[in-house]
C-alpha cells in the first residue's frame, strides 16, 4: 500500500450507537465525558468506523486492536501493521491509512465565516499563501483548503505548530507542502475542505 487509502464518513448516523461496542474503555470514558448527545455520537462514529477500518486492514477483530500514542501524541497501532490518521469537524470525519513505510496525515474543516481569515493566514501562513490567499476566486475557501493542508502535513510528520508554520504549500504541477511530495485535497461534503499527505516513515518509538 504505497498511496493512501481514504474513507469520508459521515458521522450524524442515526444509529451512530451501534459503533460503541468497537470501541475501546478509554474510548468509551472519552466520548461520555463529551458535553452534548451530538458530540458523543460522532466521537464514537468516528472511532467506530476507524476501528472497522482498520480491522479490514489487518484482518484482526477491531474491539481488540490495541492503539497507543508518539510522545507527541500522534496516535498509532500497536505493531504497525499500517499508519492511519482521523480528523473530524462537525458532521464529516476523513481517516487516512497507508503502508507501514509511511505516515499519513488528513484533515478536514468546516468552511467557517466567524474567523477573519486574511488576519489568521498572515500570522500563521508564508508570504508566498497569503498572496495566493488574496487572489482566490473564494479566498475564505482558499484560506481553508491551504489550512487542511499544512494540518494534514504536521498530522503525518507529528510535528507541531512550528511545523504548520514554516510548511509551504506550492501548486506549481502537483501541488506540495513542506518536504511531502504527496498531497491530494479531498471533496468531503458542500462547505468542507480536506486534504490527505504522505511522508518517509520515522522509526517507531521507543516503549522501554
Amino acid at each position: 500500500m504505497t498511496e493512501p487509502f481514504v474513507w469520508r464518513v459521515h458521522l450524524d448516523q442515526p444509529d451512530g450507537a451501534r459503533w460503541a461496542p468497537l470501541l475501546s474503555g478509554p474510548e468509551r470514558d472519552r466520548a461520555a465525558a463529551l458535553a452534548t448527545p451530538v458530540e458523543r455520537r460522532r466521537f464514537t462514529v468516528a472511532h467506530g468506523v476507524l476501528r472497522a477500518v482498520l480491522g479490514r486492514l489487518t484482518g484482526r477483530p477491531p474491539a481488540e486492536l490495541v492503539l497507543d500514542a508518539e510522545d507527541n501524541g500522534r496516535p498509532f497501532l500497536v505493531g504497525r501493521p499500517v499508519d492511519f490518521n482521523l480528523s473530524h469537524s462537525a458532521e464529516w470525519a476523513l481517516i487516512g491509512a497507508v503502508g507501514p513505510h509511511l505516515r499519513v496525515g488528513v484533515d478536514v474543516e468546516q468552511v467557517r465565516d466567524d474567523l477573519d481569515h486574511l488576519a489568521m493566514a498572515r500570522h500563521l501562513y508564508q508570504p508566498a499563501e497569503v498572496e495566493r490567499l488574496t487572489r482566490a476566486a473564494s479566498p475564505r475557501e482558499e484560506y481553508f483548503r491551504l489550512w487542511c493542508a499544512k494540518e494534514a502535513y504536521v498530522k503525518a510528520t507529528g510535528e507541531g505548530l512550528p511545523g504548520l508554520r514554516n510548511a509551504l504549500v506550492t501548486h506549481e504541477g502537483n501541488a506540495t507542502v513542506g518536504s511531502s511530495r504527496s498531497l491530494r485535497w479531498i471533496e468531503v461534503a458542500p462547505g468542507y475542505a480536506g486534504a490527505v499527505v504522505t511522508t518517509a516513515g520515522r522509526p517507531a518509538p521507543r516503549t522501554g
